[in-house]
């Protein structure tokens, strides 16, 4: 019966321990995402960013998760590769746009080494039916914190007799 006990507590907190694992990871993207945005608007504080949908405005940025690499390292810590690609449309004319994108990648290579705290790898840029397409990798670490009961002090008695 103890033993059950123990593997069904074990278990929770197994489940548990997923579920905050889930949760700091959600929350890493997205602080890594609004980072991106956040460096996108220093760059070109008038055009408008999409994280979703299909832009419709123009000048405009579609950042996009397009891979994650997520393992464990140590008992609670965690390692992680975000791979993104931030699309450029540009509203220029046909004859210009090659141009307005060249520019455009030059300023993204130049301002992504490090957004907020996070290091910008494997930057990459191809340009695909007029639109740009910057691809790079982020590399962060975390470290899921744990709440347990901690163990009580021992009281600690002695006599000694005389």
């Amino acid at each position: 019966m103890l033993n059950h006990t123990i593997k069904v507590v074990e278990k929770e907190l197994s489940n548990e321990f997923k579920k905050e694992v889930e949760r700091v990871n959600r929350s890493m993207i997205s602080s890594v995402r609004q980072a991106i945005v956040d460096k996108l608007l220093e760059l070109y504080p008038e055009y408008t960013i999409y994280e979703e949908d299909i832009p419709l405005n123009k000048p405009s940025f579609l950042i996009v998760l397009i891979g994650q690499d997520y393992s464990k390292r140590m008992n609670v810590k965690f390692k992680s590769l975000l791979s993104f690609d931030v699309a450029y449309f540009s509203d220029k004319g046909t004859t210009e746009i090659r141009a307005d994108c060249l520019a455009v990648q030059l300023a993204l290579f130049r301002g992504f080494d490090l957004i907020n705290s996070y290091r910008v790898l494997n930057k990459k840029v191809t340009i695909t039916d007029n639109v740009l397409h910057f691809t790079f990798d982020i590399n962060y670490s975390e470290m899921i914190e744990q709440n347990y009961v901690k163990m009580q002090q021992p009281q600690i008695t002695t006599r000694t007799e005389e």
